[in-house]
């Protein structure tokens, strides 16, 4: 997909990741950036920073479909037909199997259900116009896993498998989709999810922190040229490839990094 001259609508784009890739879609050309978040006085503050011009703030919780239908249709009377839907908005969800009901349900509904809702939103539209992208960000736990977030996991692996459906099932139509997968990355999220020092200095060990800029950019790399993985850390897509060669290996490898050495 051209992201110069798109309209594109960037869900979680209040801070971190989501921030990142709307001002860097505004570098790279877009015609018009929405600037989607819960938070809606600070998706305004990211919009101003880009300009009215270009840019506007809708507040939007992804959790509630009516409220997605909304925000594109406030797309599409600023300026016209979503080309690009980047839905960014996630929710870390702690704990394993005992996780509570109403966590698993947030954690379904925000990380995996948004997706849907996203899709249904604009789909439509792209298939009838032949063009469009849908961007995921997933995190690379959606073809790996995450210590101690069963939920978080589960619903983004969910994800991860509707994206890939969806590229199936409309590629051919021209809907590109991708599954961006960030290990650490500098970012609010990062900070709300890391309980402790002990769990940071293991995080830093097995994986670097990136910056949310340097995610963005692979991000809009991997939309023009159509990638339905995009890895950001080193090492993400060899554990994914080992995962696929030798499930039992990479389980001994992933219990020996969660137990300090003892597969």
């Amino acid at each position: 997909m051209r992201i110069e001259g798109s309209v594109a609508v960037v869900t979680g784009a209040a801070s971190g990741i989501g921030k990142a890739i709307a001002e860097q879609l505004a570098l790279a050309g877009a015609r018009g950036v929405v600037v989607s978040d819960i938070d809606g006085e600070a998706a305004e503050k990211v919009a101003a920073g880009i300009g009215a011009d270009r840019a506007i703030a809708v507040r939007t919780d992804v959790a509630d479909e009516a409220a997605v239908q909304a925000l594109v249709e406030r797309a599409r009377e600023r300026f016209g037909d979503v080309d690009l839907f980047v839905s960014n908005a996630g929710l870390t969800v702690t704990g394993s199997f005992d996780a509570s009901d109403e966590d698993w349900k947030n954690a379904m509904i925000v990380n995996m259900m948004s997706h849907v809702y996203a899709a249904r939103a604009v789909l439509p539209s792209m298939l009838a116009n032949g063009r469009g992208h849908l961007l995921q960000t997933i995190a690379a736990c959606g073809v790996l896993t995450a210590f101690g977030a069963a939920p978080y996991s589960v619903a983004k692996q969910g994800a991860v498998a509707f994206a890939e459906y969806l590229a199936v099932e409309y590629g051919h139509r021209g809907i590109g989709v991708s599954c961006l997968m960030p290990q650490a990355v500098n970012t609010p999220m990062l900070a709300a999810s890391v309980s402790s020092n002990e769990q940071l200095a293991l995080l830093k060990e097995h994986s670097e922190v990136l910056e949310p800029e340097q995610v963005a950019q692979a991000a809009l790399t991997g939309i023009e040229e159509n990638r339905m993985h995009i890895f950001t850390h080193k090492g993400s897509a060899d554990s994914f490839r080992q995962r696929a060669d030798d499930a039992d290996e990479w389980v001994a490898q992933m219990r020996a990094i969660r137990h300090g050495g003892r597969p």
